[in-house]
């Protein structure tokens, strides 16, 4: 699997670590800014690749087992039918698939899991069915899809076909409203989360748009700071906390139960590029002061989890996933 010998616990002993997919990579075997994982109806991991402005040949969607394994990938960088630039997330529709958001042509694209275009819908604006920087996306039990329609500080429901169907939020700061939201998730009764990015908080919604709660991370610890992506599952909510470089564990009252905070070895594929370039291992063995540090999180975007409890983190900044067991 690794070289990791061992398996550390999370802070709070909830969970341990299990692998690591990753590597620096504009292509095959290796991620180039992950911002979104999901898993596919055929059990492959896909990864999207967000990359940088002078890497357009980086953006894409891998395809990997869980144990790493490379599949594939797909990508056609661009704005034509399609394409895609800014990828922010994707998501598996009851369909089978695969669902992407670009954030550049304030659009929903949709392919199979291996790839091939299906079409796409939505356009820039601020009306009912526009977007503005979609990012966060989810669906729902009924088969309805969540956006978190980013600088339109609002939430929309959709359809699977791209058809509007409800919205709710504006920008503020009270119950309800949103300064850029980003992550959304949908528990199993329809509830809706949103990470309210610069509000540094998560509110939770009835699925008709009702507004229930906020959670803001102080309750049993020290508060989120930029919250991303999140996930509902198995009775805890997990929360990317960004800029504080974990990811949170909550109880579904908000209570803040666990921390994970990176525990990464060398993935296979990074054990690969290593065998066969030895005078990188051997500068990489002697800057040892901050190996530690490397193991841990590094600005985590998405998280997803798979029926099992595996828990699958982007690990944005260091160009991986890792990957937490629920004990």
């Amino acid at each position: 699997m690794t070289t990791l010998v061992e398996h550390p616990v999370s802070v709070a002993g909830l969970y341990r670590y299990h692998d690591v997919i990753g590597l620096l990579s504009a292509g095959g075997t290796g991620f180039s800014g992950p911002v979104s994982v999901a898993l596919g109806p055929d059990g492959l991991l896909h990864v999207a690749s967000r990359a940088n402005p002078n890497q357009p040949e980086a953006v894409r969607v891998t395809r990997c087992t869980i144990e790493g394994d490379y599949v594939g990938e797909f990508c056609g960088w661009g704005e034509a039918p399609g394409q895609f630039i800014w990828v922010t997330a994707i998501a598996f529709g009851p369909d089978g698939n695969l669902y992407l958001a670009d954030e550049n042509a304030h659009r929903i694209s949709r392919f199979t899991p291996e790839g091939e275009f299906l079409g796409h819908w939505g356009e820039f604006g601020s009306g009912s069915g526009q977007m503005n920087r979609p990012s966060g996306m989810a669906f729902a039990p009924d088969g309805t899809v969540l956006i978190a329609d980013s600088l339109n500080h609002r939430v929309q429901r959709f359809a699977m076909d791209g058809s509007p169907l409800v919205s709710w939020g504006e920008y503020g700061a009270g119950p309800g409203q949103f300064n850029m939201p980003w992550g959304v998730a949908v528990d199993s009764g329809g509830a809706v989360y949103i990470s309210d990015w610069r509000n540094d908080r998560i509110q939770k919604f009835e699925a008709d748009g009702r507004f229930v709660a906020e959670f803001d991370g102080k309750n049993g610890g020290d508060g989120f700071a930029r919250p991303t992506g999140l996930a509902v599952g198995r009775g805890h909510i997990y929360v990317c906390d960004w800029w504080n470089d974990r990811v949170q564990v909550l109880d579904a009252d908000g209570l803040v139960i666990d921390t994970l905070i990176g525990h990464s070895g060398t993935s296979r594929w990074a054990r690969t590029f290593l065998d066969a370039n030895p005078d990188i291992e051997e500068k990489l063995n002697k800057a040892t002061q901050n190996i530690e540090l490397k193991r841990r999180f590094y600005r985590p975007t998405a998280v997803t989890l798979s029926a099992d409890g595996l828990v699958f983190v982007a690990d944005s900044y260091r160009h991986r996933v890792q990957i937490y067991q629920q004990l």
